[in-house]
């Protein structure tokens, strides 16, 4: 039938006239004043009408293995799936996940799907020794920087000792303005470099500063974590006869895998879970 004037405000006044129909709970299907259907959703305003909301939801954060195991125990379901990424330190739990497939005969080999938005996620921090010497790997800086990063760091060394490692730290202070020239290694394991002090363009008393090719180092990777053992090659270069030193870590991503590896344990001890993997 050919659409006439008279035939389009029939259509119109029809539409205009269709009451709001109810879709689910809280959802309506309604015509505006131009005749096109939305949807409006006051789900959220009827649920805070109510003493409790209709289910549990929210996305919490935590920083160590007992408070991760703690809400699990208070809030997880059979359902309740646990990811570690360790590349971002985490380890999420997803309380109301996909239920498991079911078996037998006559049974939903599906399962029930979850709505996946109650979370607790253990966002591991890392320490600040750890920050430090990550931060500073492979990086060659002046003696007097040097310096300071050992005394700031002087509860790290393992071998040299600490105090040795001091000691050398002092002898970089007070070895900064002078010029440096060859070097060798000797059989001690250490490099043995030749200097000259330098007045007036001159160059006057001559001497030699030894380091060690290799330090030992110990240091927790996470806050509250228990310490690793790591090894580091000094590395320094002479520059216009100016000295610059620092250090180059040996595989730290080794470490951080083990570290994390144990987290993942843990979580896995106090929580009786499963932890899978995820990227």
């Amino acid at each position: 039938m050919p659409e006439t004037t008279e035939n389009y405000d029939l259509i119109r006044t029809a539409q205009e006239s269709v009451e709001p129909h109810q879709l689910t709970k809280g959802r309506w299907l309604v015509r505006d004043s131009q005749g096109q259907a939305r949807v409006i959703d006051l789900t959220d305003e009827i649920e805070h009408d109510n003493p409790n909301p209709d289910r549990k939801t929210g996305h919490r954060v935590v920083t160590d293995v007992p408070s991760l195991a703690a809400y699990l125990a208070k809030h997880g379901l059979p359902e309740t799936e646990v990811w570690g990424r360790r590349d971002k330190g985490t380890i999420q739990a997803v309380i109301n996940a996909h239920e498991s497939s079911e078996t037998g005969e006559g049974a939903d080999t599906n399962g029930v799907a979850g709505w996946g938005d109650h979370t607790v996620t253990l966002a591991l921090r890392h320490s600040d020794d750890w920050k430090d010497w990550t931060a500073a790997d492979g990086k060659l800086v002046s003696q007097v920087e040097f310096a300071e990063f050992i005394e700031d760091h002087r509860p790290n060394f393992g071998k040299p000792t600490a105090a040795e490692m001091l000691e050398l730290a002092q002898t970089f202070r007070s070895t900064n303005k002078v010029e440096f020239g060859s070097s060798h290694r000797v059989k001690s394991g250490e490099t043995s470099l030749q200097y000259a002090e330098v007045h007036d363009a001159k160059a006057g008393k001559k001497g030699e500063l030894s380091i060690p090719d290799e330090i030992s180092i110990a240091m927790p990777v996470y806050d509250q974590g228990k310490p690793y053992l790591l090894t580091a090659r000094l590395r320094y270069r002479i520059q216009n006869g100016q000295l610059l030193l620092g250090f180059k870590l040996n595989r730290p991503k080794d470490t951080l895998q083990e570290a994390f590896d144990e987290v993942v344990d843990d979580v896995q001890r106090q929580t009786n879970r499963v932890v899978l993997a995820t990227s």
